[in-house]
């Protein structure tokens, strides 16, 4: 037989390691990647082609891409990235190819971690095609002292940029330029002087004259959210990603609190206010925190306006003093309220799959001093329904609910066949617990008798002081847990006689000529779910027991 070398050997091992990687790229792309040379070198598509070449060339097997798209490297709180990572975990992939260092991160210490301890770890391969790091082939001393330099590099070079963006951004505002991404409603962006101005939309801008002319004549925002949405009026995100006004079926629709926070933007006035929010240090990224209004940078004339002065003012005006009336100013009134919602999470719009909103109102009966509540579909902000308006009354659902229990129960007014059938099971359930506690008992017993011998063979010097003290720790912890355990049952039988006693209870109040009032314990005990098609159709699945019958109806 011909003797294998160990050469081909060791290159055989490593052929089929590097055949069963399960490969994912990483890209990443951040803000700045408006330069020139960055949009040829590092766009998303060369660095998927380089790394693509790699696994071509080393017979490797490419499982999925993973992107960031305008993410910074700073930080590594990055969709694509946490993606990536839970796939090494879980073991859909276990080799990670980038294009550089500076692709995964720049901030060195997290980078020379995951470099150093975590991949390590969790047994993923990592490579860096550019940069020739391949963990599996070994970083030695000189190449681990090259990749701590990178990263420390990178980590300076996104400090630097990350300040000189910053102060760029600041300078432009100054100047009057909009640093923004996307315009405001009314107006358009356009490139000026070496920056980005703000011009008139034409088509948008009737819109928001229309809007605070509205307003000013006293129609409020609600209203004005409701005419905008009647008439198909496209929103702000809308216009800005499609440039159609109308809106589209499945678009965002208008809400009063758009219009409200539309018509404090002194924007519209020519005024640009930019520059008042801050990240907070610290925090993952995109958690901001605003600014005291000396820091904001204003530039009044910065553009031209598309509402005058005057008219801003006026509207704020109004909005302030709607502000005074708010509902949350009223004086405490001593009318009845029932504050518990017992068909919280219960309760939906068949349509849509949504909860209904539970809503209270006063009573418009002379001299009624409690308040009724109804379950709605209806949002008190300006969308349209574009399903069926369904407003249900909270008693009319409490008859139907009780209905439903009778129905499904099918017993006799008095209820004694259900009674007599809740009795008999708790007492059976008492007899299973009974014989439980029984047994339980009769090992405690034992347990001292053979705590009493162990003792009296120690004291006629049968037994060893070590073996006793051992035995009787073991004799002790045993029975600990049974009457941990006795106690349980005991606790057990109050549990079955307590919920006899309830639905003993349920029965009497459903079954008796008085008006009950169904509480939150027995709707979400027995109540699976309402489905709310119509103000006509109403569907109720139970769940649950209830006199030994199993309550899985509907209708």
């Amino acid at each position: 037989m011909a003797r294998i070398s160990r050469r081909n050997l060791i290159k055989t091992e490593e052929k089929v390691t590097i055949n069963s990687s399960r490969v994912g790229i990483y890209t990443r792309l951040s803000q700045e990647r408006t330069e020139e040379w960055r949009n040829k070198s590092y766009s998303i598509e060369s660095q998927v082609e380089i790394c693509q070449e790699y696994i071509n060339k080393e017979n490797m097997t490419l499982v999925k891409v993973y992107t960031d798209y305008e993410y910074s490297g700073t930080n590594f709180d990055r969709p694509g990235y946490i993606e990536m990572m839970n796939d090494v975990r879980s073991g859909f992939i276990n080799c990670i190819i980038i294009r550089d260092l500076s692709r995964l991160g720049r901030e060195h210490l997290e980078m020379g971690r995951l470099v150093d301890k975590v991949f390590p770890f969790l047994g993923v391969r990592f490579i860096s095609v550019i940069d020739k790091i391949d963990t599996e082939k070994g970083i030695d001393a000189k190449l681990s002292f090259e990749i701590l330099i990178k990263n420390l590099i990178n980590d300076m070079y996104a400090k630097d940029i990350s300040h000189k963006i910053k102060t760029s951004r600041q300078v432009h505002a100054r100047q009057g330029f909009f640093i923004g991404s996307n315009p405001p409603f009314g107006y358009k962006v356009v490139k000026k002087d070496g920056g980005r101005k703000l011009e008139p939309d034409e088509v948008s801008m009737k819109i928001v004259q229309r809007i605070f002319n509205m307003y000013v004549d006293g129609i409020n925002t609600l209203k004005i959210a409701k005419e905008l949405n009647e008439k198909n009026i496209t929103t702000s995100s809308a216009y800005n990603k499609t440039g159609n006004i109308m809106r589209e079926p499945g678009q965002p629709q208008w809400r009063k609190g758009t219009i409200a926070n539309m018509l404090r933007q002194r924007v519209y006035t020519g005024c640009l206010v930019q520059g008042t929010k801050e990240n907070v240090q610290g925090k993952k990224s995109g958690h901001y925190r605003q600014k005291p209004k000396d820091k904001w940078i204003v530039v009044e004339n910065a553009h031209e306006a598309i509402i005058s002065e005057e008219l801003f003012y006026i509207a704020q005006e109004i909005l302030d003093s709607n502000k005074d009336k708010s509902e949350f100013k009223i004086t405490r009134h001593d009318m009845k309220r029932d504050p518990i919602n017992k068909y919280k999470g219960v309760i939906f719009d068949a349509n849509t799959n949504l909860l209904l909103s539970r809503k209270g109102e006063k009573s418009n009966k002379k001299n009624a001093k409690f308040y009724y509540y109804k379950f709605t579909n209806e949002e008190n902000n300006g969308i349209l329904l574009e399903t069926p308006y369904i407003s249900i009354m909270e008693s009319d659902l409490d008859n139907l609910v009780i209905k439903k229990l009778r129905n499904v129960l099918s017993i006799d007014v008095s209820g004694k066949d259900c009674k007599d059938r809740i009795i008999d099971i708790c007492k059976m359930k008492i007899e299973v617990v009974e014989r439980n506690r029984k047994s339980i008992s009769l090992k405690i017993s034992k347990l001292n008798s053979d705590l009493k011998r162990l003792y009296e063979d120690y004291s006629l010097g049968k037994i060893e002081k070590e073996d006793y003290l051992e035995k009787r720790i073991l004799n002790r912890k045993d029975l600990t847990i049974y009457e941990k355990n006795l106690s349980d049952l005991d606790l057990e039988v109050l549990s079955i006689e307590t919920q006899a006693e309830e639905e003993i209870d349920l029965f009497d109040s459903l079954f008796s000529n008085k008006d009950i009032k169904l509480d939150e314990n027995i709707v979400q005990k027995y109540i699976e779910r309402i489905d709310v098609y119509d103000n006509e159709t109403i569907e109720i699945s139970l769940k649950g027991f209830l006199g030994g019958r199993e309550m899985r109806s509907s209708e």
